[in-house]
């Protein structure tokens, strides 16, 4: 084969394989730009099978291929995702762990809001239980004040009665048939009943007579401890039976009160945690335990003895 023969093989082999090269740069162009896919040197040498410094070499494929890139960038290329690295990872897991420390910390601090809470709901209770007393000695008060205010006026007509002169030796009134019920009486017992507000009247007084001063003080002791503990609404016909039966203070629970073995007992109770709060109502004292429940007090006390705290 002569020299020209193969010059010409060689430009027509050469062609073929810058044709071959161009169909492949045009598909791989293609797909890029279907596959929505940055349009680079790099990818497109990849997609068509060709070497970068191929692409460098024709002036007009670069210039296409950088003009396509440059269009691409212009109108926004969809954002790619992107692998967390190392230190991504662990500043995540840094700010997980804070926000877990502060969610904890919040959690306390309400945990602490709601034990302050209940603490000021069995103050609250305390307080109902307060009240509760303090009504029924403003209502002892009350018939105390209404007493003394029937003695003075018994007094006013007494100093009246004394000061008019009676006709014609005229019998006594009925306030000095009472003075001479009175006089029987020993001067002590007479200022017990001013003391506690007890007003005689015959019947009384009879009761009075028929026993003797010990038995009278005792049942004067044990009314004013009942006093003390809940409000008596017939003073009189409660002492006239404590007489009769000859009741003597303490005689249930021996030298304390029912109340002072309630404050001693609930005092130790509270501090073992048996107790939360107490109410005194119609039927006596009752107790909130920690299983939430109200229990009367001397069921409480049999189940959980002063001795035993």
């Amino acid at each position: 084969m002569s020299n020209d023969a193969k010059i010409a093989a060689l430009k027509s082999a050469a062609e073929q394989k810058k044709q071959q090269a161009s169909d492949n740069l045009e598909k791989a162009i293609r797909k890029l730009t279907q596959e929505n896919k940055p349009i680079t040197f790099a990818n497109v040498a990849r997609e068509a099978g060709l070497s970068v410094s191929y692409l460098y070499k024709y002036p007009e494929i670069k210039e296409r291929i950088d003009s396509l890139r440059k269009q691409q960038l212009k109108a926004g290329k969809p954002p790619q995702p992107q692998k967390a690295s190392d230190d991504s990872k662990a500043v995540i897991i840094y700010q997980l762990r804070e926000r877990i420390k502060k969610l904890e910390a919040e959690v306390t601090g309400l945990r602490r809001v709601n034990e302050g809470l209940a603490g000021r709901v069995y103050h609250l209770q305390g307080a109902d239980d307060l009240a509760e007393r303090l009504k029924a000695e403003n209502t002892q008060l009350k018939i105390e004040n209404a007493e003394l205010k029937q003695q003075l006026e018994e007094a006013r007509l007494s100093h009246l009665d004394s000061s008019i002169a009676l006709p014609n030796n005229s019998k006594v009134t009925s306030l000095d048939k009472r003075r001479a019920g009175r006089s029987d009486i020993s001067d002590n017992l007479k200022q017990q009943l001013d003391l506690i507000g007890i007003k005689l009247n015959a019947t009384l007084t009879k009761t009075i007579k028929s026993a003797s001063e010990e038995t009278v003080l005792n049942a004067i002791e044990a009314f004013k401890e009942a006093m003390a503990s809940s409000n008596i609404e017939k003073p009189g016909a409660w002492l006239k039976k404590a007489i009769e039966e000859g009741w003597i203070p303490n005689e249930e629970i021996g030298q304390q009160s029912e109340l002072d073995v309630f404050k001693e007992w609930y005092t130790l109770a509270y501090k073992k945690k048996l107790v939360l709060a107490s109410q005194n109502t119609k039927d006596g004292i009752i107790v909130y335990t920690q299983s939430e429940q109200w229990i009367p007090f001397p069921e409480m006390l049999v189940k959980y003895p002063l001795s035993t705290l």
